[in-house]
């Protein structure tokens, strides 16, 4: 019997494998195992370092026993975006108040500059008082919302060049 994998509509790759491999119980290595792949890669497409492609999403997806109608497609500057946004939640988790004390200097500096009529300044400006938590859960949300947000981005400077070009170094157009 193949189960109809149920996604929220523009779940990220990342979302749709590790939701449906943690519904089932399975280790990554478990899956790497059904997949013929190695844990280490199944990490990367959870983490969201590296979008798969189609058909391997939907081979991965298969090995779990789930029949994907429609694989929500992201543009390449949507994964760019939310690979981004991974590496600098990553760096939330590790080190918070530097993080968002760096996002709090770019929001002040935004409404220094004059783009304080930007509706998303205020709405980053409220997230940032909530913790890190929910800050970094929407840095690596697919969702429309946390896509548009993240074009507003306070976050500027928090990552290094080199950072960012591991962030990215996966990706494909």
């Amino acid at each position: 019997m193949v189960y109809l994998f149920r996604y929220t509509r523009n779940m990220s790759a990342a979302e749709l494998i590790s939701s449906r491999r943690r519904e089932l119980g399975l280790s990554q290595g478990q899956l790497a195992e059904l997949t013929a792949t190695s844990r280490e890669r199944i990490n990367t497409y959870e983490r969201g370092h590296v979008s798969p492609r189609t058909d391997t999403l939907a081979r991965v997806m298969q090995a779990m026993q789930a029949d994907l109608a429609a694989i929500p497609a992201m543009t390449f500057e949507e994964r760019r975006s939310i690979a981004l946004s991974t590496a600098v939640a990553e760096k939330l988790r590790s080190d918070p108040t530097k993080v968002i004390a760096k996002a709090r200097e770019n929001i002040a500096s935004m409404r220094l500059v004059g783009r304080h009529e930007q509706p998303w300044v205020d709405v980053w400006e409220s997230l940032l008082d909530l913790g890190p938590g929910p800050v970094g859960s929407l840095l690596t949300s697919a969702d429309q919302f946390a896509r548009d947000l993240r074009q507003s981005s306070p976050f500027a400077g928090v990552l290094t060049e080199d950072e960012r070009r591991r962030a990215v170094s996966g990706l494909r157009r």
